[in-house]
């Protein structure tokens, strides 16, 4: 299969799992600590299914949910994207499993500012399940190292940062960019360095419009920024 072939397969996949992301995003947009969502947020109508292609509620016909279309859109460019940048591996299969939880989390984040634990540790066994079969069977076992070193450099640089005054970033943040940092790590330290560095300048925007908009201290969610600029720093350096 050519590369083009698997980029669009790749993100017609993404495209798909994006879309059924998007009703789940809705259900698990809730404050730390509380239940996924169980009622419709107008009508008080139950919920009860996790697979939906619409967000209008089915009793109310209201828009509850986060739009299909943009979590379709998101799936399927970062899944395209990777495929495109990879070759297939157990590292692109650690990839594409990044991107489409991160569709799912950066939904979240955006309407809630949290990044839900379960998702995160759920990411983190999957990618150490993935690119230890990646190094197992290329037996490239110095870039595996790597990949744990990139990972906690990563862990520990984010901990800094969200320790200091004003900073953009929570602890579920902290978490993530310990995920992101195994994959970016496999790859090399300048894709790492990248990743990290992308992930403050793509969040220059958003930050800018939450100042404008709510005016100082506003909040605004970091974690898709961290997301696209590990996407962005793989598409970059990846070699193909």
């Amino acid at each position: 299969m050519s590369s083009s072939t698997l980029a669009v397969a790749a993100a017609l996949t993404g495209a798909a799992a994006g879309t059924l992301t998007a009703w789940p995003a809705y259900r698990l947009s809730v404050e730390y600590g509380e239940p996924p969502r169980s009622a419709c947020g107008e009508c008080e109508a139950g919920i009860s299914s996790w697979v939906r292609v619409t967000r209008r509620c089915g009793s109310c016909g209201r828009p509850v949910g986060v739009r299909p279309v943009w979590t379709a859109l998101a799936g399927g460019l970062g899944a395209g994207l990777l495929a495109w940048a990879l070759h297939p591996s157990f590292l692109l299969l650690a990839a594409l499993l990044l991107s489409v939880a991160g569709v799912l989390l950066g939904a979240i984040d955006v309407r809630v500012l949290r990044l839900p634990d379960p998702i995160v540790l759920a990411c983190f066994a999957g990618t150490v399940l993935l690119l230890t079969a990646e190094a197992a069977w290329t037996g490239h076992w110095s870039a595996y190292a790597r990949a744990w070193l990139g990972g906690a450099a990563a862990f520990g640089a984010y901990l800094v940062f969200a320790f200091l005054p004003g900073a953009p970033m929570g602890f579920g943040d902290v978490k993530l960019a310990g995920v992101l940092g195994l994959v970016l790590g496999y790859l090399g330290w300048p894709t790492l360095i990248l990743g990290l560095f992308l992930a403050f300048l793509v969040n220059g925007p958003a930050a800018m419009i939450a100042l404008i908009r709510r005016g100082r201290g506003a909040l605004s969610a970091f974690g898709p920024a961290m997301l696209v600029g590990a996407l962005l720093a793989i598409v970059l350096t990846a070699p193909r």
